[in-house]
């Protein structure tokens, strides 16, 4: 699949990012290639706390929101494991706004690429 990413997603006071990729294959060819059906994160595994997060690799012709908002959640719990971070009733709120963050940010360099 493609080594140049098509946007990233800065996030955490932009201190992390992700790379994204949309794919202009068929999803059976994706799905094959190693990819889920329509989308797959993957973590980086460096360090959880700055620079590159992980990849998120899409299917061009398959973006939907519940796809996308999908994979989010997957980035968001790989933040939190990695960060030790448990969810409480007191720091739910928190990781609400930062899902939102995401889903945010992930959509601004999306319309950027296909207005």
């Amino acid at each position: 699949m493609e080594d140049v990413p098509t946007f990233k997603i800065i996030f955490n006071r932009n201190k992390q990012y992700l790379n994204v990729y949309l794919h202009d294959i068929s999803h059976e060819t994706f799905n094959r290639k190693g990819g889920g059906r329509w989308a797959y994160f993957q973590s980086s595994w460096e360090n959880p706390r700055y620079g590159l997060f992980g990849e998120l690799h899409f299917v061009k012709s398959r973006i939907r929101e519940d796809v996308v908002s999908h994979e989010l959640l997957h980035v968001l719990i790989e933040w939190m494991w990695s960060n030790g971070f448990t969810i409480t009733r007191q720091n739910e709120e928190r990781m609400c706004e930062f899902m939102d963050e995401l889903v945010r940010k992930f959509y601004r360099e999306y319309k950027k690429i296909n207005s």
